[in-house]
């Protein structure tokens, strides 16, 4: 990916309009502009917190990017990070909106004041829920610049953990989010009270505009489950 994106100095903090369930709130959203060859692409992240007293997972949903008044897009929801949020959590939605050219092969730089989201969770029985692993993450740039999160998962359970999944959010020093991801650790399993270290690359392409702007990430904010009917 770093060979295909050129970097645009361009990545908001955007005034969300959160509809849908009370039970997932959007507390805040972001946007980051990147170039790919003719197209633009939106690179659009949200924090949702779980309001319920109920373990929720996410039903359905859309988001609209909005220009002022001018509505640029409307595309579905792929997936929260992770899978379901306990009472109290935190996850993340991470989808990206392609801006192809114009009638004349030129490239449109979308500009995008806001983000609205929709979006419905369903209600999830405990049996069918999750485990939670406790996640430690810290953010490290090495002498080449590159930026990468490392996450250390322990399973403290008495049980072991099958195919865990992992979401993060980063944050600047105030508190402001500025990128989301996550992953599902595929055909991987943590022994009970075993140990395992997940580290994320960022694309060079990310702290380019963040440091264009004076914006760079100091906190990761790690939630981390498996699943209790995975064999």
């Amino acid at each position: 990916m770093k060979k295909m994106l050129a970097a645009l100095a361009l990545a908001l903090t955007l005034p969300t309009c959160a509809l849908g369930d009370s039970e997932g709130v959007i507390v805040q959203s972001s946007c980051n502009i990147v170039q790919s060859g003719d197209y633009y692409l939106a690179y659009c992240f949200a924090q949702v917190h779980n309001n319920a007293s109920t373990v929720i997972c996410l039903d359905q949903g859309t988001f609209d990017l909005q220009s002022g008044e001018t509505l640029l897009s409307t595309s579905e929801i792929s997936q929260i990070w992770p899978y379901f949020l306990s009472p109290g959590e935190d996850g993340y939605l991470f989808d990206i909106v392609s801006f192809e050219p114009d009638e004349n092969g030129n490239p449109v730089i979308p500009s995008i004041t806001g983000i609205s989201y929709n979006v419905t969770y369903l209600p999830v029985d405990n049996a069918y829920a999750s485990y939670d692993l406790s996640a430690v993450s810290e953010i490290a740039q090495d002498a080449s610049g590159d930026v990468s999160v490392v996450c250390r998962l322990t399973n403290s359970t008495d049980m072991d953990a099958y195919n865990p999944t992992v979401a993060l959010g980063l944050y600047t020093d105030d508190g402001t989010m500025v990128y989301a991801d996550g992953t599902t650790l595929q055909d991987v399993g943590i022994p009970a009270g075993g140990t395992v270290l997940v580290r994320f690359d960022v694309d060079d392409v990310f702290v380019k505009q963040w440091q264009s702007y004076g914006a760079m990430p100091t906190q990761a904010n790690t939630n981390a489950s498996f699943r209790k009917d995975e064999d």
